[in-house]
């Protein structure tokens, strides 16, 4: 935590935003670390609204591990980049303030169990320093339908191939989200 917290002053002091994240991947027999992702808020470096400190951390140890599920991570996986000596491990995220909707949505795709944070969504919404993430957590929580009032308008529009992914994924779909 000290560290994610260390690298979140960094990104201030280089002109970022004041987050980071550490990923840690922790041997399961064991609970000792195996090896860790560091990475702080890039949205204004890289002209990305995605870029969190969660999100690029999250991208970074599921491309150098080669797997998209970073909650277990098995040896035998054929896709596995990183070498591990124990069967199985699992990350738990770290990071400087409690994730935004985003941020804990991309947690839960990279089925990771565990965040750690330190500052709250509260701290971040104070004066000064102006991270509300209330609006967007109250806004998620409606139906789609009920948004239109609110930031972002979403309306459905179906066609005669709406499903058709789906209904092909159901029946041949391989991969285990």
């Amino acid at each position: 935590m000290h560290r994610a917290c260390a690298e979140a002053l960094k990104s201030v002091q280089n002109g970022g935003g004041p987050f980071s994240t550490v990923i840690v991947q922790i041997d399961n027999d064991t609970n000792k670390v195996i090896r860790y992702w560091v990475s702080h808020n890039h949205v204004t470096e890289w002209i990305d609204p995605t870029a969190h400190g969660e999100t690029t951390a999250i991208r970074q140890a599921c491309r150098e591990l080669g797997v998209f599920n970073l909650g277990e991570i098995n040896k035998s996986n054929p896709n596995l980049k990183l070498p591990q000596t124990c069967a199985t491990s699992h990350c738990d995220l770290y990071t400087s303030a409690e994730p935004c909707p985003m941020c804990y949505s991309a947690t839960r795709w990279a089925h990771i169990d565990n965040i750690y944070f330190a500052a709250t969504v509260y701290d971040a919404a104070t004066q000064g320093v102006n991270f509300g993430d209330e609006p967007q957590y109250a806004e998620l929580s409606l139906n789609y339908e009920d948004r239109v009032r609110l930031g972002v308008n979403c309306y459905q529009c179906t066609t005669d191939n709406s499903l058709d992914a789906f209904n092909h994924f159901k029946r041949g779909g391989s991969i285990k989200y």
